[in-house]
């Protein structure tokens, strides 16, 4: 049969095929359910307060002094949250990396709940001020409106996930010059998703969830520290402290930005979600800037406390118990990893090194260089009126005997000493009197001991050592710089509990000196 005559043998079959098929789908189009709306409107949420007003432009600050916004506008719906759990389903291994994060635990970790209890209980505004903390370490939580005076909104297992799944994959805009939370989260995707084929079906047809959790405006943001700075740059003012000008309170992003990293367009993923973060580091200390192999779920940062499995069963407790969808066992290893994964990150960021050595009329004069070597922003970083760095330096005689102590006897009890050379933030009060407990909202300044030293940077410590009379060399010098996460007191006041913050020795130096005495 020729073409011509094939065409018009199959023409009327092939109409009525699209002619059906056309009815099929304007039919599926007319009846289809419409849309669900998402997220619940503000007025609908029962004793939701905004106590701190409008802004100057007269808009609503539902979450202030959090900057974090919905991008919808709407409250979201806790029960249409999904929670990191089920995301396991098919990332199992991004959310067994994600499970010994700090990310994790960020909104269950005892000592920001407790520590957080009270400061909502300072200040005029009550547990509305919260706010301020919960929008980076609780985002579901606060966007859902349980940050309130009188909880109207109940739990769920996503809203107690601190920094989920849907927190880093929903995002939209970040700030990172402003800080204080300033992210837009766009949970209403995740909300409308949940309309969309889900479990078997969503593996046939993925379009739906690419585009509510790999949208190409999220996408591009999750690639770069602005994400990270939208929580990781923090300061305080008047409408939530006692501070009576701006208080910068943590700059890491703009330490990060104006740094040989951020002009190298290293990023804060490159290092934090490498696959080998330590390995990473030790790359970018030769100048070599290849971006990761792979990306990491696990944020490997700075606080080896909270995966320090030497403190048994009480590690549990700091963390706040295991999290939905994670076993005894699987919690054990993957805190392992983290453990394992931090500490060789840590000895990744710093040096020692004897600059100088000096006979005096009364002993020695030593210059220790300490080197922020692979920290992609100062060292110390964060919050510093808890994280802090300090020198311990210990010179012996030719007989081993100690001559000479700086810093080191007292904070190994946990017990700051004044006489070390600190790296640290104090916060002060209204009358100058300083804060050791983390009191944000009874802040009125905050100074620097010694300031940190930026990346690639160092700072010379000089030593006077005098000698005890009759003391014979040679000489020798053993310098630690040693690292801790919080303060004693913040345990002891916060949590009525009496033990030792462990220190982490980021450094070390090992050193003969000439004999002053000849």
């Amino acid at each position: 049969m020729k073409l011509k005559s094939q065409f018009k043998f199959h023409a009327r079959p092939l109409a009525f095929a699209a002619l059906a098929a056309v009815v099929v789908l304007a039919a599926w189009a007319a009846l289809r359910p419409a849309p669900r709306p998402t997220g619940v409107a503000l007025e609908d949420i029962p004793f939701y307060r905004m106590p701190f007003g409008p802004d100057e432009t007269g808009a609503e600050r539902a979450f202030w002094p959090s900057r974090m916004l919905s991008a919808s506008g709407r409250m979201s719906d806790p029960k249409r949250l999904p929670s990191s759990a089920e995301c396991a389903t098919c990332h199992q291994r991004e959310f067994e990396e994600w499970a010994g994060s700090l990310h994790a635990i960020a909104d269950q970790d005892l000592v920001y709940e407790v520590t957080v209890d009270i400061n909502s209980d300072l200040l005029r505004h009550g547990p509305e001020q919260a706010r301020f903390c919960e929008g980076c370490h609780a985002p579901a939580e606060m966007l859902s409106g349980r940050t309130n005076r009188f909880v109207s909104v109940e739990p769920t297992e996503a809203l107690g996930e601190g920094i989920s799944c849907i927190a880093c994959h929903t995002a939209i805009h970040a700030d990172p010059i402003k800080g204080n939370g300033a992210v837009t989260l766009a949970y209403d995707r995740a909300e409308a998703e949940r309309d969309q084929p889900q479990g078997a079906l969503l593996l046939a047809d993925p379009r739906a969830h690419l585009a509510a959790y790999g949208a190409p405006d999220t996408a591009a943001l999750m690639k770069s520290s602005d994400l990270c700075g939208g929580c990781h740059t923090e300061s305080y003012d008047e409408s939530m402290s006692r501070a009576k000008a701006h208080q910068t309170v943590q700059s890491t992003f703009v330490e990060w930005r104006d740094s040989w990293y951020g002009a190298q367009g290293v990023t804060c993923q490159d290092c934090h979600m490498a696959g080998d973060p330590a390995g990473q580091v030790m790359a970018l200390r030769e100048g070599r800037t290849d971006k990761p192999a792979r990306y990491s779920h696990r944020f490997i940062g700075a606080n080896h406390v909270m995966a320090d499995s030497s403190l048994g069963d009480m590690l549990l407790v700091l963390r706040g118990g295991l999290l939905p969808g994670v076993d005894a066992e699987m919690n054990r290893a993957t805190i392992e990893e983290q453990a394992r994964q931090t500490a060789a990150f840590l000895r990744t960021a710093a040096g020692l090194e004897l600059r100088g050595q000096r006979p005096t009329e009364t002993g020695l004069e030593l210059d220790i260089a300490v080197q922020n070597l692979g920290a992609g922003h100062n060292l110390p970083t964060g919050v510093n009126d808890q994280k802090h760095m300090w020198l311990e330096v210990v010179v012996t005689d030719g007989a081993g005997e100690e001559v000479y102590r700086s810093g080191g006897a007292a904070e190994r009890l946990g017990v700051e000493d004044p006489e070390a050379v600190t790296w640290i933030e104090h916060f002060l009060d209204s009358k100058g009197e300083r804060i050791t407990d983390h009191l944000t909202f009874v802040t009125a300044e905050v100074i620097w001991l010694r300031k940190p030293i930026p990346a690639r940077g160092e700072d010379v410590v000089r030593y006077d050592v005098p000698l005890p009379e009759g003391a014979r060399g040679p000489f020798h010098v053993e310098a630690k710089l040693l690292y801790r996460v919080a303060l004693q007191d913040l345990l002891y006041k916060n949590l009525r509990l009496n033990m030792a913050v462990p220190s982490f020795t980021l450094a070390e130096l090992s050193a003969d000196l000439p004999d002053a005495t000849q």
